[in-house]
C-alpha cells in the first residue's frame, strides 16, 4: 500500500461512478523524440512518482493506492496525419474511464512522423491537477533531450488536507466547514429562488465532450494585462467574465439572470510545507460563485465582481473548507442529477512550467482539458499563459450544443475582449 486515498481523491472516485474525470494535456512538437526515446522517458518517469505505478485497490470501505509490479500502463503510437489529429485522440481519452483494477493511472497516446511529435498525455485527476500534469511534460522532455537523465525517486506524499494550516485539521476543522457548507447552502437556495422561471443549466445525461481551441495574440494578452493592472482586475477574473458574458448571450438570450461559475485555486503554495509543483497530488480547490448578468453588461465590471468574491473567499481560507466539502458535494450532485454545478468554468495558469525548447526538441504548442460533464458545466475551460500567449482550451457536451454554437460562443469571448481593450483608449 502507497497511503489512503484523500476527501479530493475519493471525491474524483464518486465522480467516476457517473462519468470519465481524466485529465488530458496535449504538447505538439517539432524535432519531437522518437516513440523509443519518449518510451524510456516515461519509464524514468514512472521510476521517479509513485503514483504513476499505483492503482486504486478497494477493500470493503478502505480505498487507496498500491504499487503493483504488474500495472499495465497504455502506451499508443500513431502515424500523425495533420496538424489537428491530436483532436479526436484527445476527445477519445477524454471519455475513456480508467478500469481501476488493471491499468495504472495514465495513459500516452503519441502521434508522430518525421521528426514532428504530438503527445497526449491522460492522468485520472484521482492523481494529479493541472500544475502536477504540466510538471511531467517538463521533466519527460527534460528525459527526452538529454537535459536530465537522472530524476531521484520521490516519496509517495500525503493527501492535501494532512498539509492544511492547523485551524483545518482535526475537530477545529468541523466548525470552519460547517460554517462554510451553512453558507454555500444558503447561497445555492437563493440562487434557485432568483432563477426560478428563468433558463438554468439543463440536465442532459449523457453526451460526449467536444473540444474548441482559441489562441489570444501577444499583443491583445499585453493590452488586457495593462488595462487589468490599471483597474486592479487580474487576467483569471476577465477571463471567466467574458466566458460568462458570452454564454448569456448566446444560450441564455442575453436574459437578466444569475449565473454560477467555477475558478479554482492552487493550494500547493498555501499548505504547511508548501508542496512543489514535481510532487503528483491534486491541490486543488473548486470554488463556485453566483453573479448576477444580463447582455449588456460591461465586461470590466462584472469582472470586478467576480474578482471581489473571488478575494474575499481566499482571504477566508474558504479555499481549504471547499476541498474539504469536496466528497460530499460529489456525492450530493451524483446522487440527485437534478442540476449541475454551474454554467460555466475556467481554470487558469500564469505560471505554465514548460520551455519554449529542449535541446532541439521545440515546443509549438500546449493544451489541457478535463473530461466534459454532464452535471458540470455547459462550457467548461482551461487557459494559460505560454509563449507570451494565451492558449484558451474548451470543453463543452454534444449534448448542450453543436459546434456551430461553441464558435459562436468562442468568436463572442474574442469581440468582448477586443472590445474591453477599446474601452481603454
Amino acid at each position: 500500500m502507497l497511503r489512503k486515498l484523500g476527501i479530493f481523491e475519493k471525491a474524483i472516485l464518486i465522480g467516476n461512478q457517473h462519468a470519465p474525470f481524466n485529465i488530458v494535456s496535449v504538447v505538439q512538437m517539432k524535432n519531437a523524440p522518437s516513440p523509443e526515446t519518449l518510451l524510456d522517458g516515461v519509464n524514468m518517469l514512472r521510476s521517479r512518482h509513485p503514483l504513476l505505478r499505483a492503482q486504486v485497490t478497494k477493500e470493503g470501505s478502505r480505498i487507496y493506492f498500491e504499487e503493483r509490479k504488474s500495472s499495465n500502463f497504455h502506451f499508443e503510437v500513431q502515424e500523425k496525419t495533420s496538424e489537428d489529429q491530436w483532436q479526436k485522440f484527445a476527445e477519445r481519452e477524454m471519455d475513456h474511464s480508467f478500469n481501476l483494477d488493471e491499468e495504472a493511472l495514465f495513459r500516452v497516446t503519441y502521434l508522430y512522423t518525421q521528426g514532428s511529435g504530438d503527445l497526449v498525455l491522460t492522468l485520472h485527476h484521482g492523481i494529479t491537477d493541472a500544475v502536477g500534469g504540466m510538471n511531467l511534460f517538463n521533466e519527460l522532455l527534460q528525459i527526452c533531450a538529454g537535459e536530465k537523465e537522472n530524476l531521484a525517486p520521490l516519496e509517495v506524499i500525503p493527501p492535501p488536507e494532512e498539509r492544511f494550516p492547523a485551524q483545518y485539521q482535526g475537530i477545529r476543522r468541523f466548525f470552519s466547514v460547517g460554517r462554510y457548507a451553512v453558507l454555500e447552502m444558503s447561497e445555492m437556495f437563493s440562487y434557485l429562488f432568483r432563477a426560478r422561471n428563468k433558463r438554468q443549466p439543463p440536465v442532459r445525461l449523457g453526451g460526449s465532450g467536444k473540444i474548441i481551441t482559441l489562441q489570444l495574440p501577444e499583443e491583445l494578452v499585453d493590452q488586457l494585462s495593462r488595462a487589468g493592472r490599471k483597474r486592479g482586475i487580474t487576467l483569471n477574473s476577465l477571463l471567466n467574465a467574458a466566458q460568462v458574458l458570452a454564454v448569456n448571450r448566446h444560450l441564455y438570450h442575453g436574459a437578466a439572470l444569475p449565473m454560477r461559475t467555477f475558478a479554482f485555486a492552487n493550494l500547493r503554495p498555501y499548505t504547511i510545507p508548501p508542496t512543489p509543483n514535481w510532487d503528483l497530488g491534486s491541490f486543488v480547490a473548486m470554488l463556485v460563485y453566483t453573479l448576477d448578468v444580463h447582455k449588456d453588461e460591461d465586461i470590466w465590471d462584472l469582472a470586478k465582481k467576480l474578482q471581489h468574491k473571488i478575494y474575499r473567499t481566499l482571504k477566508s481560507g474558504d479555499k481549504f473548507n471547499a476541498l474539504l466539502m469536496s466528497e460530499n458535494l460529489l456525492r450530493f450532485f451524483t446522487s440527485s442529477k437534478s442540476m449541475r454545478f454551474a454554467t460555466t468554468a475556467l481554470n487558469y495558469s500564469n505560471l505554465v512550467p514548460l520551455k519554449s525548447n529542449y535541446g532541439e526538441i521545440e515546443v509549438l504548442s500546449l493544451h489541457g482539458f478535463v473530461s466534459g460533464y454532464d452535471l458540470g458545466p455547459e462550457l467548461a475551460s482551461q487557459a494559460r499563459l505560454f509563449k507570451d500567449k494565451i492558449w484558451w482550451d474548451f470543453i463543452y457536451l454534444n449534448t448542450d450544443m453543436n459546434e456551430q454554437t461553441a464558435s459562436s460562443i468562442i468568436e463572442e469571448i474574442t469581440q468582448i475582449l477586443e472590445q474591453a481593450v477599446r474601452q481603454e483608449h
